[in-house]
């Protein structure tokens, strides 16, 4: 056998054989539809978690358990425990240096929405801050306000969204600042009309991660980004993709 074929051979090896280390961390995410969430039996499924085994798979790393709860609890934990995983998190300007990265899950739009029939109107982002605001607590909703200059007195929190929008629809809260799709799906799902709610104001626009604590090993965290690469640049990706955001049928 000539030199150069026994050392591929072994490199292909060592690259089939995933860190031990990939199958010793937490992982830790929330309800938000289509990312992440329990399915009718309360299992985790949506596109973050199936692209999360897909990555298991590219990196030969045995399937893991996927802890749903709260997200002020995790995002706690994310900052607490050394081994931890959060998804999917939004990588704002104030969290990247907080945590280390492996991107991207999606995209969202974070979002101002009022009630249609109240008539509220904003035409700068300091026009918001008159308002009673709902958030879900530690979400992404609520650290965008908070950086940017709210009272917090103003702004009442919820460990769900749906608990947040109930807030809205019920009036005890003005606006509510959440994610545009996930509240777009939860309106759909408990059969409100959408005409019922105004989007009046975009806060930002952010990219969806997987966030790690930041002592896991930049080469973990290595390993894992080169395995979600590797599955998004994959068929399977384009696939997975339109089972949760399948394209609108041509009228």
């Amino acid at each position: 056998m000539k030199p150069w074929i026994g050392l591929a051979g072994a490199l292909l090896a060592t690259l089939a054989q995933a860190s031990p280390e990939l199958g010793k961390l937490h992982y830790i995410t929330e309800e938000y539809k289509p990312y992440n969430y329990a399915d009718a039996s309360g299992a985790p499924t949506g596109l973050a978690v199936e692209l999360l085994q897909l990555v298991w798979k590219k990196t030969n790393t045995p399937a893991q358990p996927i802890t749903i709860m709260p997200w002020a609890r995790g995002y706690y934990l994310l900052t607490q425990k050394p081994n931890a995983v959060l998804f999917s998190t939004a990588r704002t300007q104030a969290r990247d240096p907080l945590f280390k990265w492996a991107c991207p899950v999606g995209y969202i739009e974070v979002v101002l929405v009022g009630l249609a029939q109240r008539n509220i109107t904003i035409t700068k982002l300091d026009d918001a801050k008159a308002f009673n605001i709902g958030a879900v607590r530690a979400d992404v909703g609520e650290q965008l306000l908070l950086n940017n200059g709210f009272d917090e007195t103003r702004l009442m929190t919820a460990n769900r969204l749906s608990q947040a929008l109930k807030m809205l629809t019920s009036g005890r809260v003005d606006l509510l600042s959440t994610h545009k799709t996930t509240m777009e799906m939860l309106v759909a799902e408990q059969k409100i009309d959408p005409a019922s709610f105004k989007e009046l104001w975009v806060l930002s626009s952010e990219q969806l991660c997987f966030a790690f604590s930041h002592p896991v090993s930049d080469e973990l965290v290595k390993e894992f980004q080169t395995g979600l690469t590797q599955v998004l640049a994959s068929s399977e990706y384009p696939l997975l993709h339109s089972k949760y955001f399948p394209t609108p049928a041509a009228k």
